[in-house]
């Protein structure tokens, strides 16, 4: 999956939500839930470098004290988006914002998740997150143990996953009441669905695929920690 997350070199950078995977960047961590509650996480908490708990809607920083902040997979459980994006705003000069799309919330089973999460043109487009959940557990096991499945979702990046990198004050969040997507617009499928990666790109990206799900996961850490990377 391409990342747009381009942390400086020098500076400090923050991860909101680090999880059990927090970047290699990342100086500091932050994380709502301590210890061994994983109720909206994959896995259990790392806790490597300097660590906070606390609140992201309140952030117990001064103003403008990181270069950079990092947030993945943490909007959708916001229960207030637009505090949020004014505390990231406040604390840092810039950051990297990564949900899993719309689409993905409809096939996957995030049951904790509040919101559905949309880009238009750079603005990131809000609406509450419905409770049905149809497909159960079907799409969380084809992207685990179907490398054919793991590729084809691998190959339409913009489709599963929403990715916003914002400087300065250009951090926009609106919340409506229902989805921007137009599903029966055939123009706006067409554009949805277009290939996003050329012939050797999917080439590469098919033979990563089976080498990606034939590793260990301690393994993929470790080559997560070389690339300096949050996904492999």
């Amino acid at each position: 999956m391409r990342q747009k997350c381009n942390p400086p070199a020098t500076g400090l950078v923050l991860e909101i939500g680090s999880g059990d995977n927090p970047h290699p960047r990342a100086n500091i961590l932050l994380d709502r839930y301590p210890g061994a509650d994983n109720r909206e996480r994959g896995g259990d908490l790392v806790v490597d470098r300097p660590f906070v708990v606390a609140d992201a809607h309140h952030l117990p920083f001064k103003n403008g004290a990181f270069a950079y902040t990092i947030c993945s997979h943490i909007l959708e459980h916001m229960d207030d988006p637009l505090q949020f994006a004014a505390e990231l705003r406040r604390v840092s000069a810039a950051g990297y914002i990564q949900s899993p799309s719309e689409i993905a919330e409809r096939l996957f089973h995030w049951s904790f998740h509040r919101w559905y999460v949309n880009l238009e043109g750079e603005t990131l487009v809000l609406h509450p997150r419905e409770p049905t959940e149809p497909f159960g557990e079907l799409f969380d096991y084809l992207y685990a143990y179907n490398p054919a499945y793991y590729f084809f979702q691998r190959s339409m990046p913009d489709l599963f996953w929403v990715e916003r990198e914002w400087h300065g004050d250009n951090l926009n969040i609106e919340v409506r009441d229902s989805s921007p997507l137009r599903l029966r617009d055939p123009a706006f499928l067409r554009d949805l669905v277009r290939p996003q990666m050329s012939l050797f790109q999917l080439i590469g990206l098919f033979i990563a695929s089976l080498v990606a799900r034939a590793l260990d996961a301690n393994v993929r850490r470790q080559i997560r920690r070389l690339l300096r990377r949050s996904y492999v």
